[in-house]
């Protein structure tokens, strides 16, 4: 069987593409645009022949290669659905790049490394494209202009180091010649980013490279700025990857502006890497003051000296692009000219749809992906406290959920070895950044697998290996993640217990750090390597060992074998920028009061092809909320940036609204000096999208919100039928019946919008006298299915069917649904007739939150807000592949509501928070727990 997925198929792949660009349809492409198989047979010959297309290439071959790119659009749709791109930009016009297409050029070159690590071709598709449209922005000959500044988000752990060699791979073709990397405050992970860039870059074609390492006025000959080729008809290029460090900043800037006739020619593209972290001011910037780093970063980018005077000369160029996952500091800090605000682009990444982020872990709480992958397992409170006692020193046990993760860990790892993998399998025990907490679990896990007799050992790996199987099984992953880009035959499944018992013995041979081979190499054997990673464990022990954690180097020849297994156990050079690799086993106890530090902490989030259901996560029922807070906040804020796109926002006048809210008092969104342009704003409603998921399990209140919901759409008169079988009451003034109506409704406490149901009314008025929001559309959804009927006097609409969420904490008294609404239904009342032929073909497919705004400004509806009512029938199920789902079992019928505001927010001061009542108890209890410095 041929094996179409190789690069020697890539321009057949690239042939199909072009004709998809110039809209034919898969039928053609399939016939390569020919009348029947013998224009196919021959025109595949006649490739062959004069385009050097595979010889393997016949018909069949074919039709399996054309339906392989049909499918990757398919699930790059998907993705994109979900997860779609935003660039706002300023009104500078774009540079005339565009990709570079010889073979030999350093972008080619380049995104062949890509598709020959595993990379697909979609994926490299999508960071072709965030390249092209990042590059055109940037200056690269106008020295007498200001710097380009933009920000670039990314996700957690999802791959932004290969965008940035994209760029800088692309950059070096068009002529961009130095490049400036700033990479967090971690030696080690400084010297692994100049390491891998040199390796993906450094390729036989039409440039060269030169990897520059701690750049200072006394750089050693050969690598001073003097003993360069900056001028235009060389082919060399030059990065340098550099801490954020006082001291390697400003040996950098001062390298850079040594030689006046070097520092002319230069055209300069720094990247910060982590941009939230150490670039930004936390001085008082109300006395015009500059943290240390953060003022020598703005003196290189604005071509300064590092004392802040002007320099004599400037550069040919300067472009300084922040990259983040978690930009809430960068739009948050300052906004002043001379600050690192991006104030001339803003480009989100779309991740591929290979990616384990957030969403996929935590779900959306609201969205059709609210339940998440079933992967995350609960610590105790009863756990928590042996934790503390451990840490401590006043025990040496380890709970038992620290035994069940370990457990996992072994089986896992067993398996991975059993199915033929190669690269390292890991276990991160993050507890605490305290280094004699660290000492204290490592010692406690070693002595633990050490002393347990292994028959019982053994059962309880059986045991845990049994439950899990059972808990994430692949049909339930597909439910979950159902735009997974991996089709079936390609996830592991599962090996029988019996077949990784020898394995799993192996692993308890022993438990080490890694030790070091006769010539102090690392020597990797078969069985745990325990590493504790933090800062007082550098070099080697009394024993000979490396402590901190060290995976082989991928190029090592022989490479270790079976696959090297570890344990780590540390704190802060484990949260952020390192990549655990073969993550499958995370106990994380680690807390904080910061979103943006508790988001750099997953470790878990990335790819993990080959071993898809093997990850287990464990941590606290309080942690697992803020995560799934953090996934609403990703999601929204990437959504309101979509809506200033498609309104035309300018960078300079976004303030994008950081999403905070009264069920997450615990979480702060980034330290309050890193924040200090924010304006704190009563409330602002616009573009909110809110669904009632919690509702309260209590007759009387369930009957008496029937009753109202009845009375209130009697009253509405006569509906029209809408498309989608509901009925619709369009315009509606908020002043009367719905206003009274939402006013008087039993809502959960928990409900967003809703529990604030008195200032939303008081700024839904504001608003609509303003003339700024139409009338309302009142719309009764339902499931036209459904042989369970819900009678009104204007009509009759399905009851719908929504199952609740499994929980840790069984309470009867609490349902969560999930989610209440599809995107679909916020389209129930547009009139298909005023639409494009495209926007119409939309309407029959899932769409994004993004799309419906589009739809709904086409059809003229982009200033009319919704009320959605639902009936949800009380005797709902689950269906039986939703494992983390169960029966409804509600005593009456629920009423369920959505709203919908529309709008784009044009900003008055900077960005904007919503001001939240914290409650001190919540702060107390946090701060006990946190050992954030």
């Amino acid at each position: 069987m041929i094996n179409i997925s190789l690069p020697n198929f890539d321009k057949c792949r690239e042939w199909i593409v072009n004709a998809r660009k110039k809209d034919n349809s898969w039928e053609l492409i399939r016939m390569a645009l020919k009348k029947d198989e013998v224009g196919l047979q021959k025109f595949l010959e006649s490739q062959k022949e004069n385009n050097f297309w595979p010889d393997a290439l016949n018909v069949e071959n074919w039709l399996k290669l054309v339906d392989s790119e049909k499918n990757a659009e398919e699930r790059s749709l998907e993705v994109s659905i979900k997860d779609r791109k935003a660039f706002l930009i300023d009104d500078n016009q774009d540079s005339e790049v565009t990709v570079p297409t010889d073979s030999r050029s350093s972008w080619q070159l380049y995104r062949k490394h890509l598709i020959d690590t595993g990379f697909h071709s979609d994926s490299v598709n999508e960071i072709e494209s965030a390249t092209i449209g990042v590059l055109r922005r940037l200056n690269i000959d106008s020295a007498n202009a200001e710097p380009v500044k933009g920000l670039v988000i990314g996700h957690v752990q999802s791959g932004k180091t290969a965008n940035m060699a994209a760029l800088m791979a692309m950059a070096a073709d068009w002529g961009w010649n130095f490049f400036v990397v700033l990479s967090g405050t971690i030696e080690n992970l400084r010297k692994q980013t100049q390491s891998r860039l040199f390796n993906d870059l450094n390729r036989p074609g039409n440039i060269n490279w030169s990897g520059l390492e701690h750049l200072s006025k006394r750089t050693s000959m050969g690598q001073r700025a003097q003993d360069l080729h900056f001028e235009e008809t060389s082919i060399m290029r030059y990065f340098t990857v550099c801490l954020k460090n006082a001291g390697r900043l400003k040996n950098l800037i001062e390298w850079v502006q040594q030689d006046s006739n070097k520092h002319r020619q230069m055209k300069v593209i720094v990247i910060d890497d982590e941009a939230d972290q150490a670039s930004i001011n936390t001085a008082d910037i109300n006395k015009k003051e500059r943290a240390r780093i953060n003022n020598l970063i703005v003196n290189l980018v604005e071509g300064k000296k590092p004392n802040s005077n002007p320099c004599e000369t400037k550069v040919k160029s300067m472009n300084y692009i922040s990259y983040t996952a978690t930009p809430y500091a960068n739009f948050l800090n300052e906004s002043a000219p001379e600050s690192l605000y991006p104030r001339n682009f803003i480009r989100t990444l779309q991740p591929s749809n290979e990616y384990f982020g957030p969403r996929q872990i935590f779900g959306i709480e609201g969205t059709e992906d609210s339940d998440g992958i079933n992967i995350v397992r609960t610590i105790s409170e009863s756990d928590l406290d042996e934790i503390k006692l451990l840490h401590n020193g006043e025990a040496v046990s380890i709970p038992g959920s620290l035994k069940d993760s370990i457990c996992w860990f072994l089986c896992s790892a067993a398996a991975m070895r059993y199915l033929g993998h190669r690269k390292p399998i890991s276990m991160l025990v993050h507890t605490s950044q305290k280094q004699s907490h660290h000492k204290e679990v490592s010692e406690a896990i070693r002595n633990w697998i050490d002393a347990i007799d292994r028959n019982e050992l053994m059962d309880k790996c059986k045991k845990i290996w049994n439950e899990e199987k059972k808990e994430l099984s692949l049909e339930s992953f597909r439910e979950a993640y159902p735009e997974y880009g991996r089709p079936d035959e390609e996830i592991n499944s599962y090996p029988e217990f019996n077949s990784i018992v020898s394995n799993i013995e192996v692993l308890l041979e022993e438990v080490t750090h890694i030790p070091l081979g006769e010539d102090g190499s690392f020597s990797y054997k078969s069985h745990i390597h325990l590493c504790v990673d933090n800062c007082a464990n550098n070099g080697v022990n009394e024993e000979g060992m490396f402590v901190r954690l060290a995976y082989p180097d991928p190029e090592q020849r022989p490479y270790p074998s079976p696959a090297p297994a570890f344990i780590i156990v540390g704190g802060s050079t484990l949260s952020r920028g390192l990549t655990i690799e073969g993550l499958v086993s995370t106990y994380f106890l680690r807390s904080t009061l910061q979103a943006d530090s508790l988001m750099q902490m997953g470790r878990w989030f990335g790819y993990r092809r080959g071993y898809e259901l093997f990850p287990r996560i464990w941590m606290t029922n309080d942690t697992v909320e803020k995560f799934r807070f953090l996934s609403q906040l990703e999601m929204e804020l990437r959504e309101d940036l979509c809506r200033f796109e498609v309104a035309g926002g300018n960078p300079l006048e976004v303030g994008p609204k950081i999403k905070n809210t009264p069920n997450a008092a615990w979480l702060k969104i980034t330290a309050k000096n890193r924040m200090q342009s924010a304006n704190e704003i009563e409330m602002d409603f616009t573009g909110v999208s809110s669904q009632t998921i919690f509702f309260e399990n209590n007759i009387d209140k369930l009957k008496q919100n029937i009753e109202l919901t009845d009375n209130f759409i009697n009253s509405l008169g006569k509906p029209e039928k809408s498309r989608l079988n509901a009925l619709v009451w369009r315009n509606v003034k908020f002043g009367g019946v719905l206003k009274e109506y939402l006013c008087t409704f039993n809502f959960h406490q928990r409900s967003r919008v809703f529990n604030e149901i008195d200032a939303f009314s008081e700024w839904i008025m504001k608003v609509s006298s303003e003339e700024e929001l139409d009338d309302w559309n009142i719309i009764v959804a339902g499931n036209e299915t459904s042989k369970d009927t819900w009678v009104l006097n204007a009509g009759s609409v399905g009851k719908v069917n929504r199952s609740r969420k499994k929980t840790n904490k069984p309470d009867e008294d609490v349902i969560n649904i999930g989610a209440l609404r599809a995107p679909t239904d916020l389209l129930a009342d547009v009139r298909e007739n005023l639409l494009s032929p495209s926007s119409q073909e939309k309407l029959k497919k899932s769409i994004s939150t993004v799309e419906v705004d589009e739809i709904r400004m086409e059809s003229g509806l982009e200033k009319t807000p919704q009320l959605i009512i639902y009936r949800i029938s009380k005797d709902s199920k689950a269906r039986q592949s939703q494992e983390q789902r169960v029966d409804l079992n509600a005593v009456e019928d629920i009423i369920g509501l959505c709203i919908f505001i529309p709008g784009v927010r044009k900003r008055n001061g900077f960005a904007k928070v919503l001001t939240i009542k914290i409650d001190p108890k919540a702060i107390k209890q946090e701060e006990n727990w946190s050992d954030e410095e």
